[in-house]
């Protein structure tokens, strides 16, 4: 695998754990070799450097199958948190929907739970539109959920 397009990186700590002798091409057209040390050898500059000095995304210089396969993992390994956040804002805004419709279904209800004859219209229209957005927030996750899973299928 010669091609740089497999191998973006979007993150420091990617840098960090890719082996001595690995070059790198950030986003500025700074080119970096990583050294046994760790740090990074970039010309114009007599001291390693640190993987942040880089401008994002980088890029692998001819990686080797097995960097790229490094490259990719590390990647994904990196996008669980963000991953993770998103899932539980989906889920909050699911509870708070719910919420706020258990409240409206409630103030319906008389002192024994029921919906009174003279409310049943209300309780029409309201289920209407609890129908109404229950079905674009299913449409609203569905394209959430799809947009993390296409993302992280790196052009697969």
């Amino acid at each position: 695998m010669t091609s740089t397009t497999t191998c973006l990186i979007e993150e420091p700590a990617v840098l960090d754990a890719l082996p001595a002798g690995t070059e790198v091409r950030d986003a500025d057209g700074d080119t970096g070799t990583k050294t046994r040390d760790g740090s990074w050898k970039v010309a114009g500059f007599p001291w390693g450097l640190d993987p942040d000095w880089f401008t994002f995304p980088v890029r692998v210089v001819r990686p080797t199958k097995e960097t790229a396969q490094l490259v990719t993992d590390l990647g994904e390994a990196g996008r669980v948190p963000a991953i993770m956040a998103e899932l539980r804002s989906i889920v909050g805004e699911i509870q708070d929907r719910f919420e706020k419709q258990t409240a409206d279904l409630n103030e319906l209800r008389d002192e024994n739970g029921d919906v009174p004859r003279s409310r049943l219209i209300e309780l029409d229209e309201l289920m209407d539109d609890i129908h109404e957005e229950d079905t674009e927030l299913l449409t609203a996750v569905l394209e959430r959920l799809e947009s993390l899973v296409g993302s992280g299928q790196g052009g697969a």
